[in-house]
């Protein structure tokens, strides 16, 4: 067994969509920065609900087109795309809005909620024949390409024991403990859960518990998730304590180890199962560094678009809506055994 070379896209390759932002916010000033420093993405207009805060945004971002209501952005013809990154709890709303102005829509993660409203966004997607895609970025980055051609050559043979955590003090970030904010499962947890998606699939079995903040929120969670073919993926994500953002997967013949933090462009380690394990390792040295990994998703979405395709073929439809309904289990799981 040997690793992969990483799959990056040319971001010359694909066309130069015009994407319009709704919900101005932290993230949102990350993907712009990024996409304007390593893609060929145009990044056209932006608007907010909050008086002043879309004309900000625009100037520190170098954004032509600022728009005081939502209704007008989406309608502009300047703008093939919306990048929606306001508050999770809003997230369908706005990308309905979007879809019936016929603009293909990249939607910050988690794409909504409920299983119930992603089915509804991605239903609407199909029907007005545009590009639905949730913003999971993680699937994007060189080191998942290289995930993707190990699990499709099978040489690893059949995954047995997945581990993730991810847990940051996060108390100070108001967004995540405010009504409509998503929690820290939601917001944090969602990362090793789609990484558990991609080596393991859909579990047959969830346990969770954990603990919530006293505005409402869930705080922490550990997790059980049990497969029919007998393996198992254990994940733990806070946002109270802090530890290194680790995953890996145990195979029958090997293990694959992504480097900490591994929802960011990092390195990939295949090696044996032994205790003192030997191997290959591949460490990410590009100039794309950090969450200016937001930017590889936009080059893929462009690409999508070129293709005419109405689905990411990376992460899809039915997976999203499957690792929402999840979400959803954990977080009931979570609030009983904490007594909320």
């Amino acid at each position: 067994m040997k690793l992969p070379e990483p799959t990056i896209l040319d971001p010359a390759s694909v066309p130069s969509l015009r994407f319009g932002v709704i919900g101005p916010g932290d993230i949102a000033g990350t993907f712009v920065s990024s996409v304007h420093t390593h893609t060929t993405q145009k990044i056209e207009a932006v608007a907010s609900r909050t008086p002043g805060k879309a004309e900000s945004f625009a100037a520190t971002h170098g954004i032509p087109q600022v728009f005081s209501s939502y209704e007008e952005l989406v309608a502009s013809p300047d703008v093939d795309a919306l990048y929606i990154a306001s508050y999770p709890v809003d997230h369908a709303e706005h990308a309905l809005l979007a879809i019936e102005a016929g603009k293909h829509v990249l939607i910050e993660k988690p794409l909504a909620m409920t299983a119930a409203d992603t089915q509804k966004v991605f239903a609407a997607g199909r029907a007005r024949g545009v590009l639905v895609m949730e913003a999971m970025w993680t699937r994007y980055l060189p080191q998942s390409t290289m995930i993707r051609s190990l699990l499709d050559e099978g040489s690893l043979g059949a995954p047995e024991l997945f581990t993730s955590q991810f847990c940051t003090d996060n108390r100070a970030v108001e967004r995540l403990w405010a009504p409509g904010g998503g929690g820290i499962v939601f917001d944090m947890g969602i990362y090793s859960l789609a990484m558990a998606y991609q080596f393991l699939g859909s579990p047959s079995t969830i346990r969770a518990h954990g603990s919530m903040h006293t505005g409402g929120s869930d705080q922490e969670a550990s997790i059980m998730l049990g497969y029919e073919s007998g393996a198992s993926a254990h994940l733990i994500m806070s946002g109270r304590g802090s530890l290194p953002p680790t995953a890996g997967c145990s195979f029958e013949n090997g293990q694959l180890v992504v480097d900490a933090p591994f929802l960011v462009p990092s390195g990939l380690s295949l090696v044996d199962k032994e205790f003192y394990a030997t191997g290959e390792h591949w460490r990410d040295t590009s100039d794309v560094q950090g969450h200016e990994g937001l930017s590889y998703q936009a080059t893929w979405f462009s690409q999508f678009v070129e293709q005419g395709l109405r689905d990411s073929p990376v992460h899809t439809h039915a997976e999203t809506v499957d690792i929402i309904r999840t979400l959803e289990e954990i977080v009931r799981q979570v609030r009983s055994s904490s007594g909320a």
